[in-house]
C-alpha cells in the first residue's frame, strides 16, 4: 500500500514539472512593406478621329421632304380660281371642264374620254408651283395631272397621277409620246376618293422634280431653255364618272 501511494506522488510530480515546461509560440515578425510599382501608361494604337458627316444628296437622288416652299422667288402667279379668263372651259359628251367656287371641275361621264384645259400662265424655264387636286369621284384606273410647257420645242412634259396611288411622266411632242417615268408607286399620295393631295413641280438648271404632299417622287432632266403654258389634264378608264378639282395655284419663278 505505501507503494501505490508512493508511485501516485511521483506520476504528480511529472505531470507538474511537463505542465511547468510548455514554451509559448513566439509570432513571426511582420513582412517588410514592399512598394507596388504603378501601371505603366497604355498607349493608345489607334486614336479615335472624327467620323466625316455623310454629304447630303444631290438633287433627285433621294425623295426629299419639303417643309417650306424651297426656293426665294418672287410670286408670279397665285390663281384661286375665281377669274374664269385664265382658264378653257369645255361642255360636250366627253365631259365638261368647267369653274366652280374657287376652283376648276374636270368632270367625265363613264368612259374612255380625256380632258384638257389650258391656261394663260406662261412657265419659264425655272419655277416652283403648287396646286391641289380633289378627286370626287375616281377608279383606281382614272388618272389626272398637269401639262408642262404645252408645246415647247421640247414638246409638253405630262406628269400623271391615277387613283390607285401612282405616279408617271411621259412626253408628248406632236402625234408622238415617249415614256419618260415608268407608273410606280407615290409616296404619300392619297389614293381613292374622295381624296386630297397637294401636287408641286420644280424645275431649275434644267431639272424637273415632282412632289406629292411635300414628299419627292422623282427628278428627270429636260432643257434648261423651256417655255410654255400650263394646263391641266384628266383621263377617264371607262368603268365610272369621274370628277377632279383643282385649286389654289401658285407659280414662283425667277
Amino acid at each position: 500500500m505505501p507503494k501505490i501511494i508512493s508511485l501516485f506522488v511521483c506520476i504528480l510530480l511529472v505531470l507538474s514539472a511537463c505542465g511547468g515546461k510548455i514554451e509559448e509560440v513566439t509570432p513571426p515578425p511582420d513582412p517588410m512593406p514592399t512598394t507596388t510599382p504603378l501601371p505603366s501608361p497604355t498607349i493608345d494604337w489607334f486614336p479615335s478621329t472624327s467620323t466625316p458627316t455623310r454629304p447630303v444628296a444631290e438633287v433627285g437622288m433621294t425623295p426629299t421632304q419639303i417643309a417650306e416652299i424651297p426656293v426665294s422667288w418672287p410670286i408670279q402667279v397665285a390663281d384661286d380660281f375665281s377669274d374664269p379668263a385664265h382658264w378653257q372651259e369645255i361642255s360636250g359628251p366627253g365631259g365638261a371642264v368647267a369653274y366652280e367656287t374657287n376652283s376648276l371641275s374636270l368632270a367625265m361621264p363613264a368612259n374612255k374620254t380625256t380632258l384638257v384645259s389650258i391656261s394663260d400662265h406662261v412657265l419659264p424655264a425655272e419655277f416652283y408651283l403648287e396646286l391641289s387636286v380633289d378627286a370626287l369621284l375616281c377608279s383606281e384606273n382614272d388618272q389626272y395631272g398637269l401639262l408642262l410647257w404645252r408645246n415647247s420645242s421640247s414638246g409638253t412634259y405630262r406628269i400623271w397621277f391615277n387613283c390607285w396611288g401612282e405616279v408617271m411622266a411621259d412626253r408628248q411632242l406632236g402625234e408622238s409620246i415617249g415614256k419618260l417615268v415608268n407608273w410606280q408607286s407615290a409616296r404619300k399620295l392619297q389614293p381613292g376618293a374622295p381624296a386630297s393631295n397637294r401636287i408641286a413641280v420644280w424645275a431649275e438648271s434644267g431639272q424637273l422634280r415632282v412632289f406629292a404632299n411635300g414628299v419627292e417622287q422623282f427628278s428627270l432632266q429636260t432643257r434648261s431653255d423651256l417655255s410654255g403654258p400650263l394646263g391641266v389634264i384628266a383621263q377617264g378608264s371607262g368603268s365610272n364618272a369621274a370628277t377632279f378639282l383643282i385649286s389654289d395655284l401658285v407659280i414662283y419663278a425667277p
